[in-house]
């Protein structure tokens, strides 16, 4: 065989030199997408998406979750990527878009129920991971049910206001300087990812966040979400950096608290899949959260209660243990809780079942949290098998919920708190009313007639010196 010319033998080294080349690059290309996937996976476990984007757990991501608010309930949508009802169709830059700006698929405001005003904060390549992920997800064509918003909060375009006045897009800057990288991840998770504040910060009346009390604790359908600030006796201050690593991964800690409610989804859904690192720079970034001390509070949550004795003074009484027909407080202590809490109300021995005595929901001078728990019960999962204690809401009057919660708070909280039969009944329907809706029905109101007015000016003026209106009023 006759050698090739020395330009081709050139040549067709080079061929088979790049060959293995090219086959790596082929190669690296899928190796490149699932290591995105797997870091949105991470993302999006971080970021809790599930939580709010899944109503049926045999349907993951696929929207229809009711999210109650004081303006109505917002449904979670589609998040799988079937093309018609979820986000198949979305490009990179309007998903980017949603997340950054809080503006949907069609140029539309979003309802800040989507934490976009944390999501803001999140790095370019951290959201395309995000919707690699997504779109990694088999697709489900289920129809996320319409909003149940009454007007004027019906009306999208109101929120170009509302984000004026409430939020401040792109990432965190100006708090950083002379911070480890330890606490600038730990800001990033908190303020962006985990999205922390926005259970935890209270509203202002237009319902953005009051970042003058940042993480002081807030209220959402009959649950608190406590003050997670630096304060000793409000606060956290008190807690170790173990003791917050153990809570935020298992949901308990023995003498401090326990997890239940949202906390207990959110710690089921994201906070225990959290890598170490990122566990260590979460805890970091709260312990140097700005105290908010709240004047009513003499001594931490977890720093009350005596151990009880009535148990033993009941024996043989008639009566004990039948909830429906128990008449003393101290019966429906013995008959729904002293199983499992123990008699002292000291819990088990392994702290399977929590003492209620140094108890944070027990010990706080709000009582909501206690009386949901009774009402509804615990439900969490964590690495050492479920944690379930059940709702008493069917089972107990209002009455007997209010005698029971009393009794639970003299004896194992402070004793300032008094629960009365209609704030159970309040609490059963999901917390109070809010008086915000009615309060910004009432700006709207005042600014719509605003608009209206400015027309009439300018209509009029228009009219007088001949000029023709562009519109008619």
């Amino acid at each position: 065989m006759k050698r090739p010319p020395g330009r081709w033998r050139a040549a067709l080294a080079a061929t088979v030199l790049a060959a293995p080349l090219l086959a790596g690059a082929q190669d690296a290309a899928p190796s490149a997408a699932a290591a995105q996937v797997s870091r949105g996976r991470y993302l999006a476990t971080a970021a809790d998406c599930i939580a709010c984007h899944t109503v049926d757990a045999r349907k993951p991501f696929a929207g229809g979750y009711p999210i109650a608010t004081p303006l109505g309930t917002i449904y979670g949508p589609n998040l799988t990527p079937d093309r018609e009802t979820g986000i198949g169709a979305w490009s990179d830059e309007q998903f980017v878009r949603a997340l950054h700006e809080g503006v949907g698929k069609n140029g539309e405001h979003l309802y800040p129920a989507f934490p976009y005003t944390a999501f803001t904060k999140l790095s370019r390549d951290d959201v395309l991971a995000i919707k690699a992920y997504l779109f990694s997800l088999p697709a489900i064509k289920q129809r996320a049910p319409d909003n149940q918003l009454s007007f004027p909060f019906n009306q999208r375009w109101l929120l170009a206001g509302w984000k004026l006045l409430n939020f401040t897009p792109g990432p965190l800057t100006g708090a950083d300087a002379g911070k480890s990288a330890e606490w600038k991840r730990g800001a990033y998770l908190a303020e962006g990812l985990a999205h922390c504040q926005e259970c935890h910060t209270p509203r202002t009346l237009t319902m953005g966040l009051n970042k003058k009390l940042a993480y002081g604790g807030s209220s959402l359908a009959g649950w608190t979400a406590f003050n997670i600030s630096a304060d000793p006796l409000s606060g956290i201050g008190g807690w170790s950096d173990a003791e917050l690593a153990t809570y935020l991964h298992g949901g308990s800690v023995a003498g401090k608290a326990s997890a239940a409610g949202p906390m207990a989804e959110a710690i089921d859904n994201s906070l225990r899949h959290l890598r170490p690192d990122d566990m260590a720079a979460l805890v970091t970034y709260l312990r140097g959260v700005a105290p908010i001390h709240e004047a009513v509070d003499a001594k931490p949550r977890y720093a009350f209660g005596a151990p009880a004795s009535d148990d033993a003074s009941l024996r043989g009484a008639a009566g004990v243990g039948v909830s429906a027909v128990a008449s003393g407080v101290a019966e429906l202590f013995s008959g729904n809780c002293a199983s499992c809490h123990s008699a002292a109300g000291a819990g088990s021995g392994d702290a399977y079942y929590p003492s209620l005595l140094h108890n944070s929901t027990v010990g706080a001078n709000d009582p909501g949290n206690l009386v949901m728990v009774i009402l509804r019960g615990v439900k969490r999962e964590g690495d050492a098998g479920a944690v379930f204690m059940p709702g008493f809401g069917e089972h107990l009057s209002d009455a007997q919920i209010a005698d029971l919660s009393n009794y639970l708070l003299r004896q194992f909280g402070d004793g300032s708190a008094v629960v009365t039969e209609k704030f159970v009944a309040q609490q059963r329907r999901g917390g109070p009313a809010s008086a915000l809706p009615r309060l910004m029905m009432g700006g709207a109101a005042l600014g719509l007639f605003g608009v209206l007015a400015l027309l009439s000016w300018w209509y009029k003026r228009r009219k007088k010196t001949g000029q023709t209106p562009l519109v008619e009023v």
